[in-house]
């Protein structure tokens, strides 16, 4: 096993223009080898998810594909989207014009709707496949945030680990 950082599939704090994002620097923690999300405070004293409204916490990560073969990039979690969260993405190499609505991972058009659940992402192409991105030697999926919605179910997220899986197929997600 290796750091997050230094695995195959890298999983780093999100950047622009060379350094940490204020979102990556306030809720991303990268000690220990691993990567964890921390959004139960702030350091202004805020604390928790809004009950009542769509929380967006863009820009937080970035994954990168360090091994020598492209592959399908996506994520699984126990409480998503049943416990009111999801994973989502804002790179604009992996989203096309108007938000990417022809996107066919199998026919190489990376039109991603931003979408990385690999249990709910869409079928647009109707081949039995989820639309995920697709992530090539050296490539970057960038600006990688999470947003929570109705009542998010806090004990149910934190409960499991958030597991992010690349193949070079479907058949091996």
């Amino acid at each position: 096993m290796a750091d997050d950082s230094d695995a195959l599939l890298r999983i780093i704090p999100d950047e622009r223009s060379g350094s940490q994002t204020p979102n990556a620097q306030e809720y991303v923690d990268t000690s220990g080898g691993t990567v964890s999300l921390d959004i139960t405070g702030t350091d202004s004293g805020a604390t928790g998810i809004n009950d009542n409204a769509t929380t967006i916490i863009d820009d937080i990560l970035t994954i990168e594909n360090q091994g020598t073969q492209g592959v399908y990039v996506g994520y699984t979690h126990p409480a998503s989207p049943n416990g009111n969260f999801a994973l989502f993405h804002e790179d604009q190499d992996f989203r096309g014009p108007g938000g990417g609505s022809n996107y066919d991972a199998s026919a190489g058009n990376y039109n991603n709707d931003g979408q990385l659940n690999i249990d709910t992402a869409p079928d647009a192409d109707g081949d039995g496949n989820p639309d995920l991105v697709f992530l090539g030697p050296g490539d970057k999926l960038e600006h990688i945030g999470v947003f929570f919605f109705g009542s998010p179910d806090a004990s149910a997220i934190s409960a499991d680990p958030i597991t992010f899986e690349a193949a070079a197929s479907f058949d091996d997600l």
